[in-house]
C-alpha cells in the first residue's frame, strides 16, 4: 500500500496546477493510450497493463503485455475480464459502504464509531474526544498506519493473511492515541481495515456479502470481490514483485477493507461511470456523499471526500493502490467528464501513477513538463531503488555502527554483518543478501523492493532498524549491546 500519500499529492498538484508547458487538450483514444503505455512493457518495467478511459462521449480499454507468468505455460493476454488486485483503492469501496450506511440511516457520519461487534473492538479516546466514523474514512482518527502487534503474524510475501479482528481488538485495547481524533491526518491502513469490519458488523453481514449486495450487484460489477471463486482465480493476473518475478497474491483474514478488493477493468470502468453520473436511488446518494469534500487541505493532508483524495483544483478525485505484486490508480474529474483507470500486475512504485497522470494531463491540456524531473524534485519514491550505490562511500567505521542482530519477532531476526566492505543481511530461515546504500541510514535490496532504515544516535551503534516494504513499516530492535 505503498508510497507516502502526502508526497504523491503534492507531486500530483504540481503536475496539474503548476506545469510550465501548456499543450492543447485532445480527446483520449486507444492510439494515444498505446503510445503512452507501450514503453512500460517494451522496456520491461511492467509485465502487464490494463487501461481504461472515459472522456466526454469517448471511452475505451487497452491491454498490453501479459496477465500470466511469462516464464511459464501460463502466459496469456489480458482482457476486460482479467482480474487485478487494487490494493488501497479498496478504501474507496469501503468508504462508499460507509456512505451507503449513512444514507440508509444505519450510521451517523459524525457519530462515535464504537458499535457492538464480534471481536469486541473498542476505540480509545483522547482529551474526551471519541473516534467518529468520518475520522476513520478521512485518516484523521489518530490510529497508526499499522498496529503495534502487526509484525507478530506478518510475512513479507503475504502480510495481512493472519491479521484479523481479534488481533485488531487487542492492539486497540492497549493503544494510546498521540493526539485528539480529527486534529490532523495520518494515513492509516489500520483505520480503514477496522472501518470496513465495523460497517459490515453493524449491518450483520460479512464485508464480502455487504460489498456484493450494496455496491457490486447494483452497479453490475460482476468480479468485484475479496473472496475469489475458482473461475476468478483462473482470471487473476499473476502478481509480480518486479518485471518477470511472480509473487503470491495477498490474502486477507476478516479485515480486507483497506486493500483486499479485486476487480476487473470492466468493473472499474462501470465504477468510474457511476462516479461521473451517479444512478438514482440510495446508492447514487451514497456516491454523492462520498464524493463531497468532507475535510479541508491543511499542513498534514490534502482535502478529502470519504475515501477519495481531492487535488488542489477541487475537482479531480483520485486514489492509488498497490500490493506485493500489483499497482493501480484511478483519477476522475467530473467537470471534464474524464476518468482514467490503470491496473497493473507488477509492483512498480511510480510508473503506473505517472502513466495515469500523463493521460489525464493530455486530455485536460495541461501536460507536465517532465514528470520524472518533478518527482525527483519532490523527493522521488523510496521504493524506486534507483540510487547508484557507487556514488556513496560508506566507511568501515560507519558500517560497524550498523552491524548487529535486530529482533522483529521471535522468529524474524535480522543479522547484519560487514563482509569485505559489503553490508550483508541475513534473516531467520532466509538466505543472506547484500543491501546497498541510498544514504548512510537507508539501505536497499536489489531485486526485492525493500529498504532498511537504521535509527542511529549521535554516537554509537544503531538502536533499531525499520523494514520498509509494500507500504509497510516494521521496527526491529537491536539485541544486546
Amino acid at each position: 500500500m505503498k508510497r507516502n500519500i502526502l508526497r504523491l499529492t503534492i507531486f500530483l498538484a504540481v503536475c496539474f496546477l503548476s506545469s510550465l508547458q501548456i499543450l492543447t487538450a485532445q480527446n483520449l483514444s486507444d492510439e494515444i493510450v498505446l503510445q503512452a503505455a507501450k514503453p512500460l512493457v517494451t522496456d520491461e518495467i511492467v509485465d502487464g497493463l490494463s487501461i481504461g478511459y472515459i472522456h466526454d462521449d469517448q471511452h475505451g480499454t487497452v491491454h498490453l503485455g501479459h496477465s500470466g507468468d511469462a516464464k511459464s505455460a501460463e502466459e496469456r493476454a489480458a482482457n476486460d475480464s482479467t482480474i487485478y488486485e487494487v490494493g488501497s483503492i479498496s478504501k474507496v469501496f469501503t468508504s462508499l459502504l460507509l456512505a451507503d450506511a449513512v444514507v440508509r440511516g444505519e450510521i451517523k457520519l459524525d457519530g462515535e464509531a464504537n458499535v457492538p461487534n464480534g471481536a469486541n473492538i473498542k476505540f480509545p479516546t483522547k482529551n474526551h474526544r471519541s473516534i467518529k466514523w468520518i475520522d476513520l474514512s478521512t485518516h484523521r482518527s489518530g490510529l497508526p498506519r499499522l498496529p503495534e502487534n502487526f509484525g507478530d503474524t506478518t510475512s513479507l510475501t503475504d502480510p495481512y493473511r493472519l491479521y484479523d479482528s481479534k488481533k485488531a481488538a487487542a492492539a486497540l485495547n492497549t493503544l494510546e492515541l498521540p493526539r485528539s481524533p480529527g486534529m490532523s491526518q495520518e494515513y492509516s491502513n489500520f483505520a480503514v481495515s477496522v472501518l470496513g469490519y465495523l460497517v459490515a458488523e453493524n449491518a450483520g453481514k460479512s464485508y464480502q456479502d455487504l460489498l456484493t449486495e450494496r455496491i457490486a450487484k447494483p452497479l453490475g460489477l460482476v468480479d468485484c470481490s475479496v473472496d475469489l471463486s475458482e473461475d476468478q482465480k483462473e482470471r487473476l493476473a499473476t502478481p509480480h514483485l518486479t518485471f518477470g518475478k511472480p509473487t503470491p497474491k495477498w490474502n486477507w483474514a476478516d479485515l480486507p477493507g483497506a486493500g483486499g478488493v479485486c476487480v476487473s477493468l470492466d468493473d472499474m470502468m462501470r465504477f468510474a461511470k457511476a462516479q461521473l453520473n451517479p444512478p438514482e436511488g440510495k446508492l447514487g446518494e451514497a456516491i454523492e456523499l462520498a464524493w463531497a469534500q468532507h475535510t479541508n487541505a491543511d499542513h498534514s493532508a490534502p482535502a478529502m471526500g470519504l475515501g477519495w483524495m481531492i487535488l488542489g483544483d477541487g475537482e479531480t478525485h483520485w486514489h492509488n493502490g498497490g500490493t506485493g505484486g500489483s499497482r493501480s490508480m484511478v483519477l476522475i474529474n467530473r467537470k471534464e467528464k474524464l476518468a482514467v483507470v490503470v491496473l497493473c500486475n507488477t509492483a512498480v512504485s511510480s510508473a503506473v501513477d505517472e502513466l495515469a497522470i500523463k493521460m489525464m494531463d493530455l486530455a485536460i491540456g495541461n501536460m507536465s513538463k517532465n514528470l520524472g524531473q518533478k518527482q525527483q524534485q519532490m523527493g522521488g519514491s523510496e521504493a524506486d531503488g534507483k540510487n547508484d550505490p557507487n556514488n556513496l562511500n560508506i566507511d568501515a567505521d560507519h558500517r560497524a555502527r550498523l552491524v548487529g542482530r535486530y529482533k522483529l519477532t521471535q522468529n524474524f531476526i535480522f543479522d547484519v554483518k560487514d563482509r569485505d566492505g559489503r553490508l550483508m543481511v541475513g534473516i531467520t530461515n532466509q538466505p543472506t543478501q547484500q543491501v546497498f546504500p541510498d544514504s548512510k541510514t537507508h539501505w536497499s535490496y536489489r531485486g526485492v523492493k525493500a529498504t532498511l532504515e537504521f535509527k542511529l544516535p549521535n554516537k554509537g551503534r544503531a538502536k533499531s532498524l525499520i523494514l520498509h516494504q509494500n507500504g509497510i513499516k516494521q521496527t526491529a530492535k537491536r539485541m544486546g549491546k
